[in-house]
């Protein structure tokens, strides 16, 4: 049986998450078993689902949040249950409770989780858990070949069989230092705080930073790699890079899909760019950004031709940014551009 959804005035997830009206995507509110089990698989894995102990009763909902290739997810049972998708196969998961207790085992792994502790699940890691009536959880979902293209683009190689993550994360640890800073920038994303047509290259960037940040700080097989020579056929490298990068001048690119078109390590792409240009390719990308913002303005006619679109149209997420940037370089600010036209 599926109930009302709950009150309006419900208090947000605490930290990196409050402001975030997850109820906009509510799945589900409901006191059936069944019920909680087959649209809460829909979204991850069908699962065994049960309850512990008698005179158990469920009080489950469910919100689903899409964050471009991510998504948040809030969930919570209201008793204790047992909970045992075996492996996740496809996909990946970082859970954040927000009150409550549980203890998850991770690739045979006991971890207690709680809102001092945060757990990472890899995809081909045997994985369940118990919760207690209180356990109110944010899960962030994410796909195992994104991490593993991630891994490539940061190692030069390919990954793993077992790609697999450390799966405790202490909200006191530097792991989750590193992490904080991306999820309120995913958290952002979900309260809409960006202009649609800005939404799929900053969606695209979170991916790659969030990805990335977990690899260097929770990824055991990982070795810490050394600072990146440019390789000897470095402009050859740049020159090949270059022009994949100018083929995508509008679209969302990341670091890690530059290196993945070059065929090397995303830092040994950073060390030829530097080598070659002063500067990153990310940065080199910019510029380009900024010069075709410039065409446009300068080329344009009639009304149509609009500032602001043409900014978020080539991805520059910080509009005061983009206008000093653009001066600096240009002389002049980009409606005097417009104008002159």
């Amino acid at each position: 049986m599926t109930r009302a959804s709950p009150k309006a005035n419900e208090p947000p997830a605490p930290g990196c998450f409050a402001g975030v009206e997850f109820t906009r995507g509510r799945l589900f509110d409901t006191d059936d078993l069944d019920e909680a089990r087959e649209i809460c698989g829909r979204v991850f894995n069908p699962h065994h689902l049960s309850l512990i102990g008698p005179g158990q009763s469920l009080s489950a909902h469910m919100d689903h949040l899409p964050v471009g290739p991510l998504s948040l997810n809030r969930l919570t049972w209201g008793a204790r249950v047992r909970v045992d998708p075996d492996r996740l196969g496809t996909y990946c998961l970082i859970s954040l409770p927000v009150r409550g207790t549980a203890r998850f085992h991770v690739g045979g792994e006991p971890i207690e989780v709680s809102p001092r502790q945060a757990c990472v699940i890899g995809s081909t890691q045997r994985f369940h858990f118990e919760a207690d009536a209180q356990f109110d959880q944010i899960v962030l979902r994410f796909e195992h070949n994104a991490l593993a293209q991630a891994w490539t683009a940061l190692s030069g190689k390919p990954p793993p069989d077992e790609l697999a993550l450390e799966p405790a994360l202490p909200l006191a640890g530097s792991a989750w230092q590193a992490l904080e800073p991306v999820l309120h920038m995913v958290a952002a994303c979900a309260r809409e705080a960006y202009a649609p047509p800005l939404l799929p290259h900053v969606q695209l960037r979170l991916q790659d930073l969030l990805l990335t940040t977990l690899l260097l700080q929770a990824a055991p097989a990982l070795a810490p790699l050394p600072p990146a020579a440019p390789p000897p056929a470095a402009a050859a490298l740049v020159r090949h890079a270059q022009a994949w990068l100018l083929s995508q001048l509008a679209e969302p690119v990341s670091l890690g899909m530059v290196a993945r078109a070059s065929g090397v390590a995303a830092r040994t792409l950073q060390a030829a760019f530097q080598s070659q240009c002063g500067m990153g390719p990310m940065q080199w990308l910019r510029e380009q950004r900024l010069a075709a913002v410039h065409r446009r303005l300068r080329e344009g006619s009639g009304p149509s031709t609009r500032v602001t679109d043409t900014v978020l149209a080539y991805g520059f997420s910080h509009l005061g940014e983009f206008s000093r940037a653009y001066r600096h370089r240009f002389g002049e600010t980009p409606a005097r551009t417009l104008a002159r036209r």
